[in-house]
């Protein structure tokens, strides 16, 4: 039946559904209290220090994220690629990698010592990823334009997120709800939109794997004392950066296999 098939449905239904969730997801967070960032947040369990380098494999697990991320950035800026029905649809994926070599930089440098002041290096390039790989699903499933036209005043978004919790935590009043929600809802948005509207490409399964990939980075971050006091080789978060940069290379290949599908 028809309404089992949600794919199916008119347009404006689903882009009101989707439009719905945002809403919702905005007034929940005007009215969600105060979150502050965790006590203890800077403390994590490997504090081993190799070679003189302080916090070492939180530190180095990060060049994956620089690894991956320049080389999405020089895939795609090299001619001759076939991945985009649209070549404004490169400009979400330059940005995502952008992102992520940020990334590979900014924890980098907060790794080395953990700290309220270094920690937005680590948190602006996220913003970047989350954003810019929600808005480039929307474009290839929905509306190439649109998307474009959002990405930077969504990437603003995400960038206040960031700055909005700095400086509420130097005037002692540290709020960091607002980029946790950029970050979890993006993945949300992405997910309403590909149950919508359906693709315009193949390779659904690697992004299907990176979806995966995220999740369980996310997991190793949470348990990060139990995993490193379990095995006492690496910490859940080192394995956490490490997993998360695994998915990001997936959507990088996605791009490099991937194909237009017939309408």
């Amino acid at each position: 039946m028809r309404f089992l098939t949600p794919r199916k449905w008119p347009i404006r239904v689903r882009l009101g559904l989707i439009a719905g969730a945002c809403g919702i997801a905005l007034i929940a967070l005007i009215l969600t209290p105060r979150i502050p960032l965790a006590a203890g947040y800077h403390n994590f369990a490997d504090e081993r220090i190799l070679l003189g380098l302080p916090y070492t494999l939180d530190v180095l697990s990060n060049v994956p994220f620089l690894i991956v991320g320049v080389w999405g950035i020089l895939w795609l800026v090299l001619p001759g690629r076939l991945s985009f029905a649209d070549q404004r649809e490169r400009m979400p994926y330059l940005v995502f990698f952008a992102g992520v070599a940020l990334t590979g930089l900014g924890s980098f440098w907060y790794h080395l010592s953990p700290s309220n002041s270094r920690l937005p290096w680590d948190l602006l390039p996220m913003t970047f990823c989350f954003v810019s790989m929600a808005v480039a699903v929307f474009m290839e499933r929905v509306n190439v334009t649109a998307g474009l036209i959002c990405l930077p005043p969504l990437l603003l978004l995400g960038a206040a997120s960031v700055v909005e919790w700095y400086f509420s935590e130097i005037q002692g009043r540290g709020d960091y709800k607002f980029y946790l929600f950029v970050q979890f809802f993006s993945p949300v948005f992405l997910a309403f939109t590909v149950g919508l509207f359906p693709p315009r490409y193949s390779g659904l399964h690697y992004l299907t794997a990176a979806f995966g990939l995220f999740i369980a980075a996310k997991l190793f971050e949470s348990f990060d004392r139990q995993i490193y006091l379990l095995f006492k080789v690496a910490s859940g978060h080192s394995l956490k950066h490490v997993t998360a940069a695994l998915s990001c290379y997936l959507i990088l290949r996605s791009l490099q296999v991937r194909q237009v599908l017939a309408a």
